[in-house]
C-alpha cells in the first residue's frame, strides 16, 4: 500500500513537458510542408511522363522503366509513389479527369439557366472530350476498362468528381419538378453515368461515333424526364 501510495506520488510530482518554442514549431512545420511539396512534384513528373507516353503509345507499349527514364528519375524514386504500373495508370486517368475533362464539363455547363438543358450540355460536352487526339483518348478508354476489371473500388474515387456533377445536375432537374420521381434520383445519376461513359468508350475504340449526341439525348430525356400530364 506504502509502495502505492509512493509510486503515485512520483507521478503526481513528475515536471510537465516544457512547451515548444513556437519558433520550433514553425520550422518543422515548414520542412513538412516544404518535404510533401517535393514529394508532390517528384509524383508529378511520373504521371506527366506516363500521359505523355500515353499520347504517344499504347499503354502496353511503355513499361515503368519508359516512364522513369522519361521522367529523369530512378526506379527507387518510381516505387517510393507507386506500388506497380496500375497504381501510376489510375493515376494518370484521376489527373487527367480532374484537371482537364471535369473543367471543360462544367465550363460547358456555365452559363445555361435551363436544368435540362444543362444535362443535355453534359453530353455534348463528354462528346467532344472524345473528339481528343485519338491516341490518348483511346488510351483513357482501355485504361478505363482495365481499372474497372482490376481496381474498380479506386476507379470509382477516380469518377467521383464525374458522378457528383451529374448529381448535382439532376437535382437541379428535380426541383424544377420536371425529373422522374418513380426511379431513385441516385439510380438515375448511376444510370446515366454509365451509358454516357459506355457510349464514350463505344465511340473512342471503334474509331467512330455511331450515336448521334441528339440520339443520345432523346434517349435520356425520355428516359429521366416526367412525363407531361
Amino acid at each position: 500500500m506504502a509502495r502505492s501510495s509512493e509510486l503515485k506520488a512520483t507521478k503526481d510530482h513528475q515536471p510537465a513537458e516544457a512547451p515548444v518554442p513556437s519558433w520550433q514549431k514553425d520550422s518543422v512545420d515548414r520542412s513538412l510542408r516544404n518535404a510533401r511539396a517535393r514529394a508532390q512534384a517528384r509524383s508529378d513528373r511520373f504521371v506527366a511522363a506516363a500521359i505523355e507516353l500515353l499520347g504517344e503509345r499504347d499503354e502496353s507499349d511503355f513499361t515503368i522503366q519508359d516512364v522513369v527514364d522519361k521522367s529523369n528519375m530512378s526506379q527507387r524514386t518510381f516505387y517510393t509513389f507507386f506500388d506497380g504500373k496500375d497504381s501510376l495508370l489510375l493515376a494518370v486517368y484521376e489527373t487527367i479527369l480532374r484537371t482537364t475533362a471535369m473543367p471543360m464539363i462544367r465550363e460547358r455547363c456555365e452559363g445555361i439557366a435551363d436544368p435540362v438543358l444543362r444535362v443535355r450540355a453534359l453530353m455534348e460536352a463528354l462528346s467532344e472530350i472524345t473528339a481528343m487526339p485519338a491516341r490518348l483518348a483511346r488510351g483513357l478508354s482501355v485504361l478505363h476498362l482495365r481499372l474497372a476489371e482490376s481496381r474498380p473500388n479506386d476507379l470509382a474515387y477516380a469518377l467521383e468528381p464525374l458522378h457528383s456533377f451529374i448529381v448535382e445536375l439532376l437535382e437541379e432537374v428535380a426541383d424544377a419538378g420536371l425529373l422522374r420521381d418513380d426511379v431513385p434520383l441516385a439510380t438515375q445519376a448511376a444510370l446515366l453515368q454509365e451509358l454516357l461513359l459506355a457510349t464514350s468508350h463505344s465511340a473512342v475504340l471503334s474509331g467512330g461515333r455511331s450515336t448521334s449526341v441528339d440520339d443520345l439525348w432523346a434517349f435520356c430525356s425520355a428516359a429521366i424526364l416526367r412525363v407531361a400530364s
